[in-house]
């Protein structure tokens, strides 16, 4: 009911947008690009995933730099041995694959030489542990009648990954862990951009600086190529769509295609509301029943918050879950709180000039 309210709610804000509307749609432009984050599902964040970058140009000298924190919650059973005689838990590691809670720090960093040139890197420390989450995603599932994947037969609050294979890639943790994790190196050319319609080329490679035994990294780099494009369909909604491929060095792992497509609703500047399917298929094969062989269809869903300071820098908040809607081939949920400053340099001399009174 109250999610009835909500969509009505939304309708009328949107109507009153229309007839009320202080800005002319063909001078509005709201946009604020696709859902940003990585996929950190074990077995694809060893390698490099693309980040989800809008493809329009900035402008010249822009800066900016994120912080993020991802929150990851996963299990996977091979299968359940409930234990009604004794009607309590065990923990039989025969049959876990994944059971762990995991938060990852990201720091990233991008600069603007060209308007329609910007260069990036991101780092991570990635940390798994036995986590406090379980009893938490028992009761919500629980509670709105979702399957619990046998749950309930087991010990809350484990660390044990254990994921079988045919590519001969170690996935093997049992026991608490931080470490750094690889280092990301990108390119964005937008070589061709009109008011509604932009397109980018996305080129980036992976340094190993992450490690296997920590689930941090491949211990080989990686080469990415993608092509980028926003539509900026009206002055209040926007369309992402991108592809890619990433190759590995470590021969064991396959080429990997990432796709994305999103949509954003923005009926003001300062908000947005996004919902976005990320697809991506596997580096490796096998496991139970050729499990790891499906690709990984998620949807993200979340909002960008946005504000202009009046030294014509932005401050961005971002929020979103992400959920491993339709082949489970990622963790159970996922939450992204990201925070993003943009400053341009040559700008912010004109302001100061001005305050000055030069």
């Amino acid at each position: 009911m109250r999610c009835k309210q909500f969509l009505v709610m939304l309708c009328l804000l949107l109507c009153a947008r229309f007839v009320f509307g202080i800005e002319s749609p063909e001078q509005t432009d709201y946009a604020k690009g696709p859902l940003f984050g990585k996929t950190m599902y074990v077995p694809f964040l060893i390698h490099y995933t693309f980040p989800s970058l809008p493809a329009s140009a900035g402008e010249q000298w822009d800066f900016n730099y994120h912080v993020s924190a991802y929150l990851v919650q996963d299990i996977y059973y091979i299968e359940n041995k409930p234990l009604p005689e004794s009607g309590g838990r065990s923990y039989d590691k025969a049959n876990v694959e994944r059971d762990y809670e995991s938060t990852i720090g990201e720091l990233g960093l991008s600069f603007n030489p060209l308007r329609e040139l910007q260069v990036g890197m991101d780092m991570r420390l990635i940390a798994y542990y036995r986590g406090f989450g379980d009893p938490f995603l028992e009761g919500f599932h629980g509670a709105f009648g979702f399957p619990n994947g046998g749950r309930e037969f087991f010990l809350q609050n484990q660390l044990y990954i254990n994921i079988p294979n045919n590519s001969g890639v170690s996935l093997f943790l049992d026991e608490p862990v931080v470490s750094f994790g690889d280092i990301d190196l990108w390119t964005k050319w937008t070589f061709f951009e009109i008011p509604r319609l932009s397109l980018a080329l996305l080129g980036a490679g992976k340094i190993p600086s992450g490690r296997l035994n920590t689930l941090s990294g491949s211990n080989y780099p990686d080469l990415a190529l993608g092509i980028l494009s926003d539509i900026r369909a009206l002055w209040w909604l926007s369309v992402y769509a991108q592809a890619g491929l990433v190759v590995p060095f470590d021969m064991k792992s396959y080429p990997m295609f990432n796709g994305l497509a999103g949509v954003e609703f923005s009926p003001w500047d300062f908000l947005s509301f996004n919902l976005q399917m990320n697809l991506k298929t596997s580096p490796i094969s096998g496991g139970y029943e050729n499990h790891y062989f499906q690709p990984q269809i998620n949807i993200l869903a979340g909002f960008i918050f946005r504000y202009k300071a009046p030294s014509r820098q932005i401050f961005t908040w971002q929020f979103y879950l992400e959920e491993d809607t339709f082949t489970h081939q990622g963790a159970d949920i996922t939450f992204n709180l990201m925070f993003i400053h943009s400053l341009n340099f040559a700008k912010l001399k004109v302001v100061h000039e001005k305050r000055k009174g030069y």
